[in-house]
Formats: structure tokens, sequence, C-alpha cells
């Protein structure tokens, strides 16, 4: 029986003079919780910084730190610089990959993918997902098939993690999501074999159960987009950053401690409650939440499986 805790955050979105994140500061206080809590190691899902190669400290504040992280990767990685720089930048043989920890299985899989006719598949890379909106989040076969070969072969349970959502209620997520839930669904041949799916992306917590395996949407740690701009904080923010105006802010670094304990058969989310900076909401900057209602905070919660 195995027994493992860590922290787990997204969306910190480093940009400066684009996006007021104050990503240096987040990050620090998230790597504390981490400490604090006992986490053996830090996961992001995604949308670290949208130019990796002009960001090495924060880089090297997230690898050098005592407890360990790990990458998943995000779209807008690619808003710059191309896909072999980011894998270099970020220190990452591969978008896709496995850790094993405390007896559970880390799978990490790279959505970032175009598919174009006749199933030909290429990667994000230098802000080329603008260009090709109608053929984003996809996963080429080969992924697909070491997928498979890694949840099937797997001595532990398994944890998914992603940036885009593998299966949603809400019609979100990847585009193979068919390929992926059949590997899914495969998996529960061997009871709790798949136990737990994370992704960031949308910058909204919540918790959906599908086909009896737990969705965790994790929130970002900074701020949610808003597509219609407000003019709604202090004038000199507007002068600072680019996109102020498309952001609502969260004041505390948002992020979730999770245990899992397969004696008990046990998921537990600890999560945390935060503020909108200045009282701005995603409702009071004029726009609407979408699916599901934005809040500066993650799920707190408990799952057997």
């Amino acid at each position: 029986m195995s027994k493992v805790r860590f922290t787990v955050f997204s969306d910190l979105h480093h940009h400066p003079a684009w996006y007021k994140t104050e990503a240096p500061r987040r990050l620090a206080a998230i790597q504390k919780r981490a400490l604090e809590s006992g986490s053996e190691f830090l996961l992001h899902l995604g949308d670290f910084t949208h130019k990796p190669s002009a960001a090495p400290e924060l880089i090297r504040q997230y690898l050098e730190f005592k407890v360990p992280g790990y990458f998943v990767l995000g779209n807008h990685e690619f808003d710059i610089d191309s896909y072999e720089t980011v894998l270099r930048t970020m220190k990452m043989d591969s978008g896709y990959y496995y850790f094993d920890r405390s007896g559970f299985r880390f799978v990490v899989l790279d959505e970032n993918y175009f598919r174009d006719f006749p199933g030909i598949y290429f990667h994000y890379s230098e802000r080329n997902y603008f260009d090709h909106p109608g053929f984003r989040d996809w996963m080429p076969p080969e992924e697909l098939q070491w997928f498979r070969e890694t949840v099937m072969n797997s001595p532990y349970p398994c944890i998914l993690s992603s940036h885009a959502v593998l299966d949603s209620v809400a019609g979100h997520g990847v585009q193979c999501r068919e390929e992926v839930r059949a590997v899914i669904r495969d998996s529960q041949n061997t009871p709790g074999r798949v136990i737990l799916c994370m992704n960031g992306h949308y910058h909204r917590s919540g918790l959906d159960i599908i086909d009896g395996v737990a969705f965790l949407d994790v929130n970002s740690a900074s701020f949610n987009w808003v597509p219609k701009p407000h003019h709604l904080f202090p004038d000199d923010w507007y002068k600072q950053y680019e996109c102020i105006g498309n952001q609502v802010i969260y004041e505390d670094p948002v992020s979730a401690v999770v245990t899992i304990d397969s004696e008990a058969g046990t998921i537990e989310v600890e999560g945390m409650k935060s503020r909108f900076v200045h009282g701005i909401s995603t409702e009071e900057s004029g726009n609407s939440s979408g699916y599901r209602l934005c809040t500066p905070d993650m799920i707190s919660a408990k799952i057997n499986f």
C-alpha cells in the first residue's frame, strides 16, 4: 500500500509587460506551501510562461527548489519560442513522459499538436496555433500508443496530467478524447489502474466523475482571462500591462495539495480560497464565466477509488 502527497497548480502565465501576474512572488508562495505541507513534488499543468527562453530565472526558481518540480506543457509556452527551444529551456527531453513516485505512476501528456489533412501531425511552435485554430489539441498516434503502453504496463495506479482536459461533460477538451477514453476504459479491466486525471487551461476550479474516474479542473494560479476588456483597475496599470483590461486577478497564488492513499482508497484535495483584486470578478467586468463559474479559489474534495 502506498501514499503520496504533492502540490499542483497551473497557468502561472509569466509574461511581463503583458499580464500582471507577479509570477516569481506567486511561485515562491506556492513553493512555500508545498514545503510546509510535506509535498514530495510540485506539478505545474501548463502555461508557465509565454516565452521560456526569456524566463531562465523563473525556470531555475522552479526546478532548483528543494521540492522538485515537473512541467506539463501548455499552448502559451509556444507563443514566441519554437518547440525545440521550449524543451531545451525547460529541461525536458519530451513533451510527454512519466515518473513513478511512492507507488504511483504520474503520466504527463502533451496534447499540443495539430492534425492536418490527411492525418499529418505537427506541434505548436512559434505561435502557429493562432494560424490553425480548427486543428488544435490533438495527440499524435505515436503518443497515443506510448500512452496506452505506459498505462497498461504500469505496476502502479496512474494519475494523468494534461493542459487541456482529457474528457469533459462540458464538451471541451482534447480532440482525440475517444482514443484517450478507450485507454482509460480498457485500463479499468484492472480496477483502480487510472484513478485521477488533472488539467489546467480553463482557469476554473472543479471536479467531475466520469465513468468512475475523477477529473480535477485546476484553476489558474494568477487570474482569469476575460474577452471583453474593462477599465476598472488603476489607470497606471493600463500603461504598464498590455492586457490588463482582459484580466480579473486573484489576490493569492492558487494551488492545491493532493494526497493519495492506496490503502484507504482515497484522493484528498486540499484547496484554498482567495479574493479578486479590487473585488473585480468576471461578471463585474462585464463578462460571463461560461461553462463553469470563475471563482478565485481551488476546490477541496475527498474522492474514493
